[in-house]
């Protein structure tokens, strides 16, 4: 996720304020459940009846928190007709929130893609499995992987820098091909991110590596992506969090979570909940963090999000310090990189 510097201090000043207030960095608004995909890794796929709020409903639970960074997903979000008017509602030209929606691109198109950009996305994440063919499998959508191949090319060229990403979820099935993802990400022009399968949506126990493939497999197959992001690869994701992915999928427990504090969903009703993989539904953030948070003991999923919004403040503060240095009309050495 690369963030225009004047955005990343208006991220890194509201984050603070946040994490002083107990109020989330990062809000999923899953809008809808029903899916376009029905992927092995995933409990949701196929048509839901549900209830859903309109799009200004959204915008007013996205107000009790101003959460730096909101991520637009499903389920399939582009499945939703009134997507446009979602983001309308959330974003606001040139402030808070940072919005990332996040698609299986089934039903991306160049014209989709700018008219997102349009009502106000900053970034387009495109979920990835594996490099080729295989993803349609995955994923369960025939002939994905060669649509894919074609539009995001196409997307890259009429976008801004980083107007799209893609992320990965790391399974037993795929972590071979990790490297390979890598180098897709290089090919189409854009960064990837990566993630953690966790038992908390299919209970699958053939998507960790001690029961499918190896612990010295996988161990292998992050150094590969390790070495090529120290080669200039655009990979997102930091070299602690990929081994903390590494040490969670060897033992299935990562503890600390703070979801419903740094992290929560909100569902498409409006009802809120910690995590997607943790049915307790609440009504407002306060309560889910009074009656959930300071009692939560799981640490069964380390995903990107958690990855991301359980840093602590220093390393929220020295990831933006070098972008902070490149503000300041003079230069201290506290704010260059190690490349001076």
């Amino acid at each position: 996720m690369n963030v225009p510097r004047n955005m990343t201090v208006r991220m890194a000043a509201q984050g603070a304020w946040n994490m002083f207030r107990r109020k989330p960095l990062t809000v999923s608004f899953e809008v809808t459940h029903a899916c376009t995909a029905n992927c092995w890794h995933c409990n949701w796929g196929g048509p839901i009846k549900e209830t859903r709020l309109d799009p200004e409903g959204y915008a007013r639970i996205w107000r009790t928190m101003r959460s730096p960074v909101v991520n637009v997903s499903g389920g399939e979000p582009l499945a939703r007709g009134d997507l446009d008017d979602i983001l309308r509602a959330l974003t606001r030209p040139g402030k808070l929130p940072w919005v990332v929606v996040v698609s299986n691109a089934s039903q991306l198109t160049p014209e989709r893609f700018l008219r997102l950009k349009r009502a106000g996305m900053h970034q387009l994440s495109l979920s990835i499995d594996f490099p080729d063919s295989r993803h349609d499998e995955f994923r369960r959508i025939p002939g994905l992987f060669e649509r894919m191949d074609k539009i995001v090319p196409e997307c890259v060229r009429i976008g801004d820098e980083s107007d799209i990403s893609l992320n990965c979820c790391i399974t037993a099935w795929n972590y071979k091909s990790l490297a390979d993802v890598v180098r897709l990400a290089d090919r189409w022009g854009v960064m990837v991110n990566f993630s953690a399968y966790s038992l908390l949506r299919v209970d699958e126990a053939g998507g960790l590596p001690q029961a499918n493939g190896s612990k010295e497999g996988l161990k292998q197959a992050i150094q590969e992506v390790v070495d090529l992001k120290n080669r200039g690869s655009s990979v997102y994701t930091s070299e602690g969090a990929l081994w903390k992915y590494y040490d969670f999928m060897c033992s299935g427990h990562t503890p600390g979570c703070r979801a419903g504090e740094r992290f929560l969903v909100v569902n498409p009703d409006g009802r809120l909940t910690p995590c997607a993989m943790v049915m307790a539904y609440f009504d407002d953030q306060v309560s889910m963090r009074d009656e959930f948070t300071c009692k939560n003991e799981c640490g069964a999923c380390y995903i990107s999000t958690r990855a991301n919004a359980e840093k602590t403040a220093g390393e929220l503060i020295a990831g933006n310090l070098e972008v902070l240095g490149q503000l300041l009309p003079w230069r201290w050495p506290m704010f260059q990189s190690n490349g001076g």
